[in-house]
């Protein structure tokens, strides 16, 4: 369980930038939306996406793969929803 914490980081970094890269490359009609907010979201996460991937390099790694994978199947879908909440909770807060 040592490494946990770094997979689970990895899996959260390749969700933000799957993200980005959907909402910047993917996504180019969104250039020509007058709303910016795709364009806005997809910097956030590309810059999101390196913060989480320096982090986990920082960390320790498990030498044990079921691990490894359990973390990265689990931050892949964690992080992602934990911002999501987070920015529900502040929008209701601010409204």
């Amino acid at each position: 369980m040592k490494g946990l914490l770094r997979a689970i980081l990895f899996g959260g970094g390749w969700s933000f930038g799957l993200l980005a890269i959907g909402l910047l490359a993917a996504l180019p009609e969104a250039a020509q939306l007058p709303n910016r907010e795709p364009i806005v979201i997809g910097v956030c996460s590309a810059i999101a996406s390196a913060l989480v991937f320096w982090t986990a390099t920082r960390l320790s790694a498990t030498p044990s793969w079921p691990i490894a994978i359990v973390g990265w199947i689990v931050g892949f879908f964690l992080l992602p929803g934990a911002v999501r909440v987070l920015l529900a909770i502040a929008d209701q807060m601010f409204r």
